[in-house]
Order: C-alpha cells, then sequence, then structure tokens
C-alpha cells in the first residue's frame, strides 16, 4: 500500500499518490474556487498537510476520500481568508475545434459548457462541492459525507438539491 509506505518516508510512494491523485483534486479544487493562484496553493497545501499527516492516516477510508477531505478543508480555509477573484475556468475539456468539426457543434458545445459553469458557479458552495465529488469524481455518498463531515443522506440530499437546481437551469439543453 502507497500510503503504508510514504508512511515510513518512501518519498517515491508519495509521489506516486501525488501522481494517481493530484489530477482530480486540482479538478475539484478549480472549480470550487475561481482564484487560479489559489486553486494551486490550496492542492500544494493539501499535500503537505497529507505529508505531514500520513503517519496517522489509519486507512478508516480510502487514500483517495482522506486526500478530498483535506483538500475540502483547506478550499474553505482559502474562503475564509480572501475571496476569491472571477476568473473564466473550465470545468470540462474544451469542445475539439479542429477543421473538420462542425461549426453547430462547437458552438453549441461551447454555450453548453459555459451555463454549465456559470450554473455551477450560482449553487451553495456545499452542493456544488457534493455535485462535484459525486458527478466529476464519481465518489459515493458515504466517501463524500466523510469528505466534507455529513452523512451519506445529508450528501445525498445536497446532490438532489443541486441536481434539481441544475436541471432548472439548463433546461434549454435537455
Amino acid at each position: 500500500m502507497l500510503a503504508a509506505s510514504a508512511a515510513a518516508g518512501d518519498r517515491s510512494a508519495f509521489e506516486e499518490l501525488i501522481k494517481r491523485h493530484g489530477p482530480a483534486l486540482h479538478r475539484y479544487a478549480r472549480t470550487m474556487m475561481r482564484d487560479a493562484d489559489a486553486v494551486q496553493d490550496v492542492v500544494q497545501e493539501t499535500f503537505v498537510a497529507a505529508w505531514r499527516q500520513i503517519g496517522d492516516f489509519r486507512g478508516d477510508s480510502g487514500v483517495r476520500t482522506w486526500l478530498f477531505s483535506i483538500c475540502a478543508r483547506k478550499v474553505i480555509d482559502s474562503h475564509r481568508t480572501k475571496r476569491a477573484i472571477p476568473i473564466d475556468d473550465r470545468l470540462l475539456e474544451p469542445v475539439d475545434r479542429s477543421p473538420d468539426s462542425d461549426p453547430f457543434t462547437v458552438a453549441s458545445g461551447s454555450e453548453f459548457l459555459a451555463a454549465v459553469e456559470s450554473a455551477l458557479a450560482e449553487l451553495p458552495p456545499r452542493q456544488r462541492a457534493v455535485w462535484l465529488l459525486r458527478e466529476v469524481e464519481e465518489l459515493t455518498f458515504p466517501q463524500i459525507g466523510t469528505i466534507l463531515d455529513l452523512s451519506p443522506d445529508g450528501a445525498r440530499g445536497h446532490h438532489h438539491r443541486a441536481r434539481a437546481t441544475l436541471q432548472g437551469r439548463l433546461v434549454r439543453w435537455q
């Protein structure tokens, strides 16, 4: 197990944890925050805290869940210390803009992504976090509950409200 090796001081094991989980943590933080510099700081602080606490990791949850819980707390801490600066950030990868792609598809895809990003930004932070962890990161409700300090049913309720709100805001694309 990588966490046990990292706890024993194996830096290459911890580097492997960073490689495996860093992109997902970055994606989560990027969508929860507006300031690109703050996103980098939060992910870095997550891994610094994980390195310091790896010896205390008991394995009650998966390493991924444990890392997301640290990252979620770092995101909250960042919101407490300063207001995020609105910038254009992308939840999903850009639409293919190759010369043979259909202009209508490109335009409607870009509009849809912009609408999703706008609708996500309007959700309360906890609902947005639950939706992202469930729909993008494919975590279970018990894992999400552990990460955000909610019961699994509480996570499920936030997810339901987020989906209902997003469906209402994105009715044009249904």
